[in-house]
């Protein structure tokens, strides 16, 4: 009955994309399911539209930190404070802090300008994570070490030929499949530390604040530099100014160009990421060559990479005899956070048997096919819009990835099965 009405709660969904209480309906049914990261999926969409109370975000924020998602924890538990919720905040976001502190991650503070309250962003020490933890996309890691590591590791064949390291890359495709794991992949390749630059670290509603906390994340980078800076949701930050009805946020994006082309400063060491699912609401401006001129589509995974990352799922897993090859070949569209959500589900349903019988059954691939009854991709509404977008507005040819993707048979694949 719950696997139908979650179901039924995303095909409304579907048709109704930005109904906040459905989503929200949505995702708490799905976390009294059980299915923790595919609820907190979609509580992360209405932490981005704003749409959680103080009580939800603190509630969230608990959610998050019990399954080691502190980054997410942390944010929550940020925008509470700001909501005006103080209640219970303090003592979790203590132990949340502490949790982060014993992982590695150190809290730098930009100091603003002209007085008011520092801001912080995270520093995370040097990367653990390669591209080897990566599962699949092996054509995207290609062009990255291409165009962001090889530069950095090998400046001196780049000066024998004249070609001056710049310019930043921004990847670019539907919630869920690896875009910020890829930028800290990037970082552990080059074996350099990770900035990460949070929208909730930068929007502020008072005029000029966002704009100082921007331009104190960049000095912040700086000062730490070589390091990755990875700039998350860039369209929020620099939104189209031509689909703007005013000219409220017109600033912040003059006031990201002119980081990036490092007026005043000095971005040789920044190694510059930005991750975003709507390109197309990305100001044209910071597409231009020496900006974010490399624009990477980061897809679902196929087959081969849904296989691999289910191995890397499973890995520590107590399990037998695994037809990965089958659960991957079932799971069109499915997108890395889908995989492991369904990993999560099956396992869960384990645990239930363990209690049950007071023994200790493996995980096989009967539990991952059951739990497919209850798992559905969540990048089918992304790609969507991306059709709309494609068949309506891409004269430019800008986004023909997105387009020889939707030729590529995958979404037919789950139409089929559907």
């Amino acid at each position: 009955m719950s696997a139908t009405r979650i179901e039924a709660l995303r095909q409304a969904l579907a048709l109704s994309p930005d109904n906040h209480p459905l989503r929200q309906m949505l995702a708490e049914t799905l976390q009294a399911e059980g299915q923790t990261e595919a609820a907190l999926l979609e509580f992360e969409c209405l932490l981005e539209a704003g749409a959680l109370d103080g009580a939800a975000l603190v509630a969230v924020g608990g959610l998050a930190a019990s399954v080691g998602r502190l980054d997410l924890a942390a944010r929550c538990l940020d925008d509470a404070v700001k909501a005006g919720m103080v209640e219970g905040v303090a003592a979790l976001r203590a132990s949340i802090d502490q949790k982060m502190e014993e992982q590695g991650y150190v809290r730098i503070a930009a100091l603003p300008v002209g007085g008011g309250s520092a801001v912080s962003h995270e520093l995370e020490p040097l990367a653990e994570i390669t591209f080897a933890d990566v599962g699949g996309l092996n054509d995207v890691k290609k062009v990255i070490h291409k165009v962001i590591i090889l530069p950095y590791l090998r400046p001196d064949v780049y000066r024998r030929y004249g070609r001056r390291p710049g310019g930043g890359v921004m990847l670019f495709g539907p919630p869920g499949c690896g875009k910020t794991m890829l930028a800290r992949a990037t970082a552990g390749e080059c074996k350099l530390p990770f900035v990460n630059v949070r929208i909730e670290d930068v929007l502020d509603p008072y005029i000029g604040v966002s704009e100082r906390n921007l331009h104190d994340a960049f000095e912040a980078a700086r000062s730490h530099a070589p390091c990755v800076l990875f700039l998350d949701e860039l369209d929020a930050i620099g939104f189209a100014r031509r689909k703007r009805s005013s000219s409220v946020g017109q600033t912040l994006v003059d006031q990201l160009l002119q980081e990036l082309d490092a007026i005043g400063s000095d971005n040789r060491s920044l190694l510059v990421l930005a991750a975003t699912n709507a390109p197309w609401d990305v100001d044209d401006a910071l597409l231009r060559p020496g900006r974010f001129d490399r624009r990477i589509f980061v897809p679902p995974p196929d087959e081969p990479a849904r296989r691999e990352i289910l191995a890397i799922s499973t890995c520590s897993v107590h399990a037998v005899s695994l037809d990965l090859g089958r659960i991957a070949r079932r799971t069109p569209l499915f997108s890395g956070a889908d995989l492991k959500a369904l990993v999560d589900q099956a396992i869960d349903a384990v645990i239930d048997e363990a209690l049950e019988t007071t023994a200790e059954p493996p995980l096989t691939t009967a539990h991952l096919e059951r739990a497919l009854n209850a798992v559905r991709p969540t990048t089918f509404e992304w790609l969507a819009r991306a059709q709309n977008y494609i068949e309506f507005a891409n004269e430019d040819r800008r986004y023909d990835e997105i387009a020889e993707f939707l030729r590529s048979g995958e979404a037919h694949k789950y139409r089929r099965q559907e």
